[in-house]
């Protein structure tokens, strides 16, 4: 309440006055006044004995000063050089820790912020401002458990605390419910309607909703208080780049800077935000000049170097995408990419029936640090790509340290999912629902669902805890399960196919259209597919009982029917099979947090591995004479195929005729499992027909996106029996996922010559002579090549 308080002023003397002073003048719009004042408390200074209390005011004085007008560097250190001072003088005094806390704040240092806070609330754990950048920090960095438990601490102090509303609502916002953070602000608003981060965010919380009328009122409502509030403009502007809305975003981050010109804070989100909309050279003057006033902000810091080490990195063309990379041993990833992503965005583009407006910018950063700096601005996010819309960040797919990279990937597959948010991000102006541009982009995967996928669901659905359409998008922000997440991106998968299946290949192009104007999620659905989303959901669940079924994951009978007949029949087993049951069911739960929950990472795959997943390596206590009348009665009944098939394999290593056509009778009861082609194909491998294995290694390869286990011996195999156009294709595969391997590299070349694919020969030659530029070998292997090319009288074709 900046009046208010100026009037209460009216007359009081001394620094801390006129510190409070500059900061009520500050709030009402009064610049001049502002600075004068803040100069009467910035005085205090230069006074040895000023007390802790004094330099304090001083210290937030000289933060109005600096920003309402240009600073030198210098002053940044008068200001932790006055606390440091005052905390010397009184190690008990909190205030000074939290003041230092909001001045790192400001440079985005949240470790040593965090720690400040932390030291402050040991300190007086009833610091209501304390709590409140905690929740801050927590928000920064999407942890919304940690903004929760802030919020709450302040509810503590007070029921009706203004700032744990101001956090929540933030968190609502960031999480997709402008709706409640709305609500929450109204009601804050109604008890203080003067607050200016409330009037800020449900400013914010229109326009992440499309309701440019409501924001602008909320805008008019903060300028009518505080006139030139830059404040509100720079909340908005924040928010709708979180939103990917570049364009609305940069207009309001424009005119805060326009507002407050010696602010750096609009100038860095600005700037960030031109790097995600691959507009470098905007961001680069955004940067530097954000940089000139702050010269301390970490984040623009470590953007800014990226950007100008990004200047000079070498750019490989195709005629949808730029492939951006490193000068140096990257090249040998960028330059397969072109051509490859050129025919994916035909499968792409032509699915959705659109294509971007512009060329997709592809940038392979070269670890994760980087990765992270260009994704956030900060060094300390692992993934292993993200997109921005018209910008995708990929990690090259390398091996070495942890902290470094994440391994071995496809990044032709990674891509895939990547460039289908871009498409449909751009197909609805960044406006389609979270759970929906996650469905759409799995399903334009070329892999298959795993079999633990097809589990999880189909024990999700048994269970009655598949999502409906307002709980799915909790689910990615919001999870409150470890599996939670990758069910909802395994559900939502399911549910596309259901409605291409249902309504039409067109439909979800359909659908994703009525979002372009902002039309809602419920009103979109009646208007596309003919249902509202209850009717959507109960036909999706009927359907996806089907697919269960087929899937051989809900057999009739079940196995416990059939082992209730076994207690009837036989009152001496009953206590066995109970036990039995009850050790398996604890296991089953054990085995689903361990492989679902978890995260994965890659790794070898081989043969020799187990056959069948932990999740099902349980013991049924049944007899063999009993599981043999069973699967006579029933004998395309997949678990009694599985139990016997396990049993037969228990004292053999070898299949055998009869096992043989036990696992292809369980395949066609249980498609989805790879067991069966594990074992057929390491049986043929060991077979005077090595080539018989080829079918079976091509289903277990589809599946894999980190490992290039399969798709090497499918290359040799394929070599061997005169496909060479076959053998290219996994070879290729291969070195997509491991593109730094010189032996596999060599591989590809040479079956390249012999598929006479003369360029992707030479593509690969090229590669070695960077990966191993000591071989001479390699120059004179591509010399060769080069000449062959020329020679040649057919033209030369890209794969």
């Amino acid at each position: 309440r900046a009046t208010e308080a100026i009037d209460l002023l009216a007359g009081a003397d001394g620094p801390i006055a006129a510190s409070l002073r500059s900061q009520a003048l500050e709030l009402a719009g009064r610049r001049d006044e502002a600075l004068r004042a803040a100069s009467d408390a910035i005085a205090a200074l230069d006074d040895p004995q000023a007390s802790p209390e004094v330099r304090v005011a001083a210290v937030e004085a000289l933060a109005v000063r600096a920003r309402l007008e240009d600073q030198p560097a210098a002053h940044w250190h008068r200001m932790m050089d006055a606390l440091g001072e005052a905390r010397s003088r009184d190690r008990a005094y909190w205030p000074a820790v939290v003041a230092e806390a909001r001045l790192l704040e400001e440079k985005d240092n949240p470790v040593e912020a965090a720690t400040a806070l932390l030291q402050a609330l040991s300190m007086n754990p009833r610091s209501s401002e304390a709590w409140y950048l905690l929740g801050r920090f927590a928000l920064a960095r999407f942890d919304f458990d940690g903004a929760r438990r802030a919020s709450n601490a302040l509810r503590r102090l007070w029921p009706g605390h203004p700032w744990a509303d101001l956090l929540d609502a933030h968190s609502e916002i960031v999480q997709n419910d402008p709706d409640a953070a709305a609500a929450r602000l109204d009601s804050l608003l109604s008890r203080e309607p003067a607050l200016h981060e409330a009037l800020a965010l449900r400013a914010a919380a229109d326009a992440v909703r499309w309701d440019d009328a409501g924001a602008s009122a909320r805008l008019a409502a903060l300028e009518a208080i505080s006139p030139g509030d830059a404040l509100g403009h720079f909340t908005v502007g924040r928010f709708l780049a979180v939103n990917r809305q570049y364009e609305s975003a940069a207009e309001h981050l424009e005119e805060a800077i326009r507002r407050r010109p010696s602010w750096a804070a609009p100038r860095i989100e600005l700037g960030l935000l031109e790097m995600q909309s691959g507009r470098d050279d905007r961001a680069l003057a955004a940067l530097r000049e954000a940089a000139r006033r702050d010269p301390f902000n970490k984040r623009s810091a470590f953007s800014l170097t990226l950007l100008e080490q990004m200047a000079g990195w070498k750019e490989f063309e195709g005629e949808h995408f730029v492939v951006r990379c490193a000068p140096g041993v990257d090249e040998v990833v960028a330059s397969m990419m072109p051509e490859a992503l050129d025919r994916m965005h035909r499968d792409v583009a032509g699915r959705f029936g659109h294509e971007p407006a512009q060329r997709t910018v592809i940038e392979l950063m070269p670890d994760h640090r980087m990765f992270a700096v260009r994704i956030t601005g900060m060094p300390w996010i692992h993934t292993m790509a993200a997109c921005t819309g018209p910008v995708i960040a990929l990690e090259v797919p390398r091996e070495g340290a942890p902290e470094k990279h994440l391994g071995l990937f496809d990044w032709l597959e990674v891509l895939r999912h990547e460039y289908t948010h871009t498409v449909t991000l751009s197909q609805t102006r960044n406006r389609v629902p979270h759970w929906l541009t996650e469905a759409a982009a799995v399903s334009m995967e070329t892999k298959p669902r795993a079999f633990d996928t097809c589990q999880m669901l189909a024990g999700a659905l048994r269970a009655g805890e598949l999502f409906d359409l307002d709980a799915i998008n909790w689910a990615f922000v919001r999870p409150r399960r470890p599996i939670d997440r990758s069910l909802a991106y395994a559900q939502g998968h399911w549910m596309v196919e259901f409605m291409n299946e249902r309504f039409g290949m067109d439909a979800l192009p359909r659908l994703l259209a009525r979002f372009f104007d902002g039309e809602s999620e419920r009103t979109a659905f009646r208007t596309a597919l003919g249902v509202d989303r209850a009717e959507f959901h109960a036909a999706f669940l009927d359907w996806a009982r089907e697919r269960v079924r087929e899937w051989g994951l809900s057999p009739t009978p079940s196995l416990d029917e059939l082992t209730d007949r076994l207690r009837a029949d036989d009152p001496e087993q009953r206590e066995a099979l109970e036990r039995a049951r009850d050790a398996r069911l604890a296991r089953v739960a054990q085995a689903v947090a361990d492989e679902i929950g978890a995260p994965r990472r890659g790794g070898r795959t081989n043969l020799r591995g187990a056959d069948w997943p932990a999740i099902r390596r349980t013991p049924m206590s049944i007899p063999d004479e009993t599981l043999e009348t069973w699967l006579n009665e029933f004998p395309d009944h997949p678990d009694l195929l599985e139990l016997t098939i396990r049993r037969r394999m228990r004292d053999r290593e070898q299949v055998d005729a009869t096992t043989a056509t036990l696992l292809e009778a369980y395949q066609a009861a249980r498609p989805v499992d790879p067991a069966p082609h594990r074992m057929l194909a390491r049986a043929a491998l060991v077979s005077s027909d090595p080539s018989r294995a080829i079918p079976h290694l091509e289903a277990l390869d589809a599946l894999e996106e980190r490992n290039n286990a399969f798709a090497i011996e499918l290359a040799k195999l394929t070599r061997a029996a005169g496909d060479s156009s076959a053998a290219l294709e996994h070879a290729t595969k291969a070195v997509r996922i491991d593109p730094y391997n010189a032996s596999l590299r060599e591989l590809a070349a040479a079956i390249s010559i012999e598929a006479g694919r003369l360029p992707v020969a030479r593509e690969h030659v090229r590669a070695l002579t960077k990966l191993e530029p000591d071989r001479p070998q390699h120059r004179v292997r591509l010399e060769r090549i080069e000449s062959m090319i020329e020679s040649s009288d057919s033209p030369a074709s890209a794969p």
